[in-house]
């Protein structure tokens, strides 16, 4: 790694490579990468004076080699901006880093992008100490490594900065322009990491995941835990009388607290272990409130079990209330507690009684939280008035989406057996109907806060919900459209289902836009939304003919049978009609003229996330054996084609979905854990 700085020092330093020194010309690098024009021109070896000895016609220099290992993207660059100084080189010295950072210099636009970042936007607004963090701008005094890692984030919400850094790949390749001098300054200080180091990281482990990068962002989770547990060993202190001291403590708990929530989000699936153990959150103090936070006001608050941190010294003290960042992770637990039990039952082992602990605990949250945090009518509007309306809303879109986990996996339960029939579950018990009524509620409330919050939306930015939002409004819309298409929802609910998948479709295809993981939960979602218009259609239609009948042949659902025409959405997701599991008679025809590109899983039936559960992450996918393969759509959020066929020879296949088909394809996905998969965007 230290080659691999040398040479990006020397690059920056304007050092010329061997061959143009010798001819003493102007040695040019394009986009700042070896070989210079000269030497590409006559396809040369190019390399600096420095790494001449292992040019002696004994292969290539390894600071080169090491360089294309690390990452094949935009230069390394240690500084802020095109009009700031030179970093000297790496330092081990989070003191020296911070010191040789004040000669940089940030455009004032720059600047007023990190400042949006630090005080509107999630997770930044929340982890992050906001008065300093503000000072340090000012001061231009921040370290280069946060500034790009501030700027990673603000690149998806700015037009101004999309088209100078993003041209047509749009926000996220801005992002990703300021992503890799982040990663780069990050690893250069590897050996003793600062809290900014932590921070910076936390936020590129949201940038990979948004772009996809299922596998860069779990490795740089799994990075920053490690971090955090070697800058807590040096730095962790018991004494919290002295207020900067208190800064200093608080600071470290949020950036851990980030991590775990992180961890809860990313290890969402088998196979994912996570990157903190319990030792590690245990016996930290949950956030404190915002106001401490801010003024330095030491306080003392419970930990994660409920129990007194073991830094208090008497455990019998008062304890301070949870802070607003410390109700995101209480609601991030409970969240995380109902996942684990949808991937840890089965069929055969699903516990109702523990469903019922689970909603229990969501209820516990709910009733514990402040009373200016409850979910009521316009609640959201005065918190979007007080600049606190992403933080509510985070909030309860944890706790509605595990709501609707819960009682959507109990009715999984119920239509999966054998026996199960529309007119049993019509007169059964009150419990299916608690069910189908909570899981309304819960997507009404999750829209309806989004809604809200692009309501109050700066105009001059683009609109970029956080990720966890995002999945909660395609988790409600999902949802809604299989129990009204199954015939499970109450007829007088049809306008209002409608339009809560009408907003979700939509808040995803915008959320694609700046997030290119929510491409497929928007394919996903294009369809569930089309059949049901046309099921919607025909059904207003039959009501006008007093003298239409319509044959059910005996389907357990009253909109089973109901034909959909051919789809003209590009958007719309690829279902494997022709699945040897389908048991089901196709009646009607869906085409689906574009489809995500993963590899086909094992069952035959297609994803939602696009792909295998066993699939690598899309950017670094290789083409799966054997002569079936899925076609691929021209995405991009992916790197390459799965099938090897160039995009423009690749043609969707005819596919054939009927309502009744298209909720059994969604029941399986939804046993296999594939919304799971494609929320962290595909699995490991």
């Amino acid at each position: 790694m230290a080659s691999s700085v040398v040479r990006s020092t020397a690059l920056r330093a304007g050092g010329a490579c061997v061959r143009c020194r010798k001819g003493k010309t102007k040695c040019v690098y394009e986009n700042g990468r070896a070989p210079c024009k000269n030497c590409a021109k006559g396809m040369h070896e190019c390399y600096l004076p420095s790494e001449s000895m292992s040019h002696g016609g004994h292969g290539v220099s390894p600071a080169r080699v090491q360089q294309r290992v690390v990452r094949e993207s935009l230069p390394v660059e240690r500084v802020v901006s095109s009009a700031s100084g030179e970093r000297q080189g790496p330092s081990t010295s989070g003191a020296s880093r911070h010191a040789s950072s004040t000669t940089e210099k940030l455009t004032p636009e720059l600047m007023q992008e990190c400042e949006r970042v630090i005080s509107k936007t999630l997770p930044a607004c929340v982890a992050f100490h906001k008065p300093s963090f503000l000072q340090q701008l000012k001061n231009t005094s921040m370290d280069p490594t946060m500034v790009n890692a501030l700027l990673t984030t603000a690149a998806r919400h700015s037009p101004s900065m999309i088209r100078r850094y993003g041209g047509h790949g749009g926000g996220s390749t801005a992002a990703e322009h300021f992503a890799t001098k982040t990663i780069n300054l990050i690893m250069q200080a590897l050996d003793q990491p600062s809290l900014a180091d932590i921070q910076a990281l936390c936020l590129l482990v949201v940038h990979e995941w948004g772009c996809r990068n299922a596998v860069r962002a779990y490795i740089y989770l799994g990075q920053a835990a490690r971090m955090a547990q070697m800058y807590r060993v040096v730095h962790t202190h018991h004494h919290q009388s002295d207020p900067d001291q208190f800064l200093q403590d608080e600071s470290f708990r949020r950036t851990l607290w980030l991590i775990y929530i992180l961890d809860c989000f990313l290890t969402s699936s088998p196979g994912r272990h996570p990157a903190l153990s319990s030792h590690d959150v245990n016996d930290v103090s949950l956030p404190c409130p915002d106001m401490n936070y801010h003024f330095g006001s030491p306080v003392f608050v419970r930990t994660l079990n409920g129990s007194a941190p073991s830094a208090m010294g008497d455990a019998a003290g008062p304890l301070g209330d949870v802070g607003e960042f410390g109700h995101i992770v209480l609601a991030t637990k409970a969240w995380r507690n109902v996942v684990e039990m949808m991937t840890t039952t089965t069929l055969e082992t699903f516990s109702e009684e523990q469903c019922l602990a689970l909603e229990q605990d969501i209820d516990a949250i709910r009733h514990s939280l402040p009373m200016h945090f409850a979910d009521k009518a316009n609640q959201i509007n005065l918190h979007i008035t007080m600049g606190s309306g992403y933080t509510y809303a985070m909030i309860h879109s944890l706790l509605n989406c595990g709501t609707i986990f819960v009682n959507r996996r109990r009715i999984l339960q119920v239509v999966t057996d054998d026996n199960f029939s529309l007119e049993a579950w019509r007169m059964s018990s009150h419990t299916h109907v608690q069910a189908v009524d909570r899981i309304f509620a819960a997507s009404h409330s999750i829209i309806h806060s989004l809604l809200s919050l692009e309501h109050g939306a700066d105009k001059d930015n683009i609109l970029c919900f956080p990720i966890f939002m995002l999945f909660s409004a395609f988790t409600a819309g999902s949802t809604v459209a299989y129990l009204t298409l199954k015939g499970l929802a109450p007829t007088n609910v049809t306008e209002s289902a409608s339009g809560i998948v009408r907003d979700s479709l939509r808040l995803c295809q915008e959320g694609s836009e700046s997030w290119p993981l929510v491409l497929p939960w928007q394919r996903h979602l294009s369809v569930m939304s089309k059949v049901l218009r046309e099921v919607n259609n025909v059904s207003r239609d039959r009501e006008s003919r007093e003298n239409s009948k319509v044959n059910h042949n005996g389907s357990p659902s009253t909109k089973d049978d109901v034909a959909s025409q051919p789809d003209t959405n590009p958007d719309a997701m690829d279902y494997e009609g022709q699945s040897s599991e389908s048991q089901v008679p196709i009646h009607s025809r869906v085409e689906s003229r574009d489809s995500e590109p993963p590899a086909p899983r094992r069952s035959g039936v297609t994803t939602i996330n696009g792909g295998s559960a066993g699939a690598s992450t899309p950017a670094t996918a290789s083409p799966p054996p054997g002569p079936q393969q899925k076609l691929e759509s021209p995405d991009p959020a992916s790197s390459g084609s799965v099938t090897g066929i160039p995009p423009a020879q690749q043609t969707a296949p005819d596919v054939d979905m009927t309502a009744l088909e298209l909720c059994g394809a969604f029941e399986r996905q939804l046993l296999e854990l594939d919304d799971l998969a494609a929320f962290m965007g595909g699995g490991v």
